[in-house]
């Protein structure tokens, strides 16, 4: 568990909404008003987090000062079930015989015949690994990809490389 900063507060309605991000997550979302902006991204900094700030959701209303900590995030308190990875959404492990993380998908906001979907999975077994499971689906039928964490972290670069070449060729 991190440390959540102390941040500037004076009640008034929010109008920012601060996105607080460790190394490698999301960890928490803080609201001010324009004038405590900076000061909230400057204790955010001190504090080792990197702050994104946006403007508010429509009929979202919150104060100054508010801070919601996202329990997946590793600010969060510990969870009370430590079988749990901190990424497992923690809905039906059992039954599915595994951890998963929410499915992410890949929407290009254009009809696309394969619709393509991305979920972490680790078995419940101790020593399991966690892995990324890729899955395509085309009219009725489902393929699932299991990758090792190395390959989806290869995979990744590799991806990256290829959709440079796309953009060099133009």
């Amino acid at each position: 568990m991190g440390t959540v900063p102390t941040l500037p507060a004076c009640g008034e309605p929010a109008t920012v909404r601060i996105e607080l991000y460790s190394a490698d997550s999301l960890d928490a979302a803080a609201y001010t008003c324009v004038d405590h902006a900076i000061r909230a991204t400057a204790a955010a900094a001190r504090a080792g987090l990197e702050a994104h700030l946006l403007g508010m959701a429509p009929n979202v209303e919150r104060p100054c000062g508010h801070v919601f900590v996202f329990p997946t995030g590793t600010l969060a308190d510990s969870p009370a079930d430590l079988a749990h990875p901190r990424w497992c959404d923690r809905n039906d492990c059992e039954r599915r015989g595994q951890h998963r993380s929410r499915s992410l998908g890949v929407d290009t906001d254009r009809p696309e015949a394969f619709i393509v979907e991305a979920v972490l999975a680790q078995a419940l077994h101790p020593a399991a690994e966690p892995m990324v499971r890729m899955t395509g689906m085309e009219g009725g039928a489902a393929t699932s990809l299991f990758l090792s964490i190395r390959q989806a972290r290869i995979l990744r670069y590799r991806l990256a490389n290829l959709l440079d070449m796309t953009r060099a060729g133009r």
